[in-house]
């Protein structure tokens, strides 16, 4: 997998290997990111963040900010490795990575309050519980009022119900990139 676009465009990162990452594929994240225009001086939030490559593409396409939260200390080692391969290819961003679920904001509540576009691909299997989740903690939907948020949904047919509605977007979409959907919705 590659940096699509900016200072490290082309530049292979690192994939933590088996099934527990499953990257989002390179059109959609081409797409998705095209959509989202300018990232300079942006502040990005990369929830599950696996390989890093959400908050990566962000830093190369011009962020000042990129926050990696990943629970396992496997991928934070590679998502550290691919950091320094976009440092060396001239990328200037500030990175930090939080060892920690995503459901535990008090570890990560001041890069939420950093950021102004939040990621999120988490495993398919837990998708929906941890949106729910997420969404209902008062703590972090304070700290995400006015943020972009994009999150990757399942595949498995049905469970787009599980995250339309939510009280916590004042106005949300769903966005279809090659074979991926995305909601996208600012948090109230």
């Amino acid at each position: 997998m590659n940096i699509i676009s900016g200072t490290a465009r082309n530049i292979e990162l690192t994939v933590p290997a088996g099934l527990e990452v499953r990257p989002t594929s390179g059109r959609a994240r081409k797409a998705l990111f095209d959509s989202l225009g300018s990232f300079s001086g942006a502040g990005v939030l990369d929830l599950c963040s696996g390989s890093g490559a959400l908050a990566l593409e962000s830093a190369s396409r011009g962020a000042d900010r990129a926050f990696m939260i990943e629970q396992s200390p496997l991928h934070c080692r590679i998502i550290k490795e691919n950091i320094q391969k976009v440092l060396r290819a001239g990328v200037k961003c500030s990175f930090e990575v939080v060892n920690c679920s995503i459901l535990d904001t008090s570890r990560y509540l001041d890069a939420v309050y950093s950021s102004n576009i939040i990621f999120a691909d988490p495993p398919y299997a837990i998708s929906a519980e941890l949106f729910s989740e997420l969404f209902r903690n008062e703590d972090f939907l304070c700290a995400a009022s006015g943020c972009l948020v994009i999150w990757e949904l399942p595949d498995t047919p049905g469970t787009i119900g599980n995250f339309i509605d939510n009280p916590a977007f004042s106005d949300f979409e769903l966005r279809r990139f090659a074979t991926t959907t995305f909601l996208k919705g600012v948090v109230k």
